[in-house]
């Protein structure tokens, strides 16, 4: 179930910082051209306005894929320490969110250790 979650979180994380890098990073530019510009300028208030809904959009977007990059790349870390999967948590440390989504769909499941008649004794 872990490793599900985390190639889902990853594969969320990864479309939506695709999503807002290619679809907002223009009105980010331009906010960001616009703040710089503002500091010499007695319109401080332009770098506020300057990008608009565009900017906003793209942000959440950005802090959203962050987000989810981040929660599948310490459920992979402590999964694979865990479980002493140590290629996959130097895969995961290495390339999140690539590295995680990849653990998430080709990493081997662990299974709980079952408990026999002899050993419960």
């Amino acid at each position: 179930m872990i490793k599900f979650t985390v190639a889902i979180l990853s594969a969320l994380a990864i479309a939506l910082l695709i999503i807002a890098f290619v679809g907002f990073g223009p009105a980010f530019a331009t906010q960001l051209h616009a703040c710089q510009t503002s500091l010499y300028t007695s319109d401080q208030f332009r770098c506020l306005t300057a990008g608009g809904q565009a900017a906003t959009s793209g942000y959440v977007l950005y802090l959203g894929g962050a987000v989810a990059a981040l929660l599948a790349w310490a459920l992979g870390l402590i999964t694979t320490a865990v479980h002493g999967r140590w290629g996959w948590f130097l895969v995961i440390l290495l390339f999140s969110p690539l590295g995680s989504l990849l653990y998430g769909l080709f990493g081997a499941s662990v299974s709980s250790p079952r408990v026999t008649g002899a050993h419960a004794a």
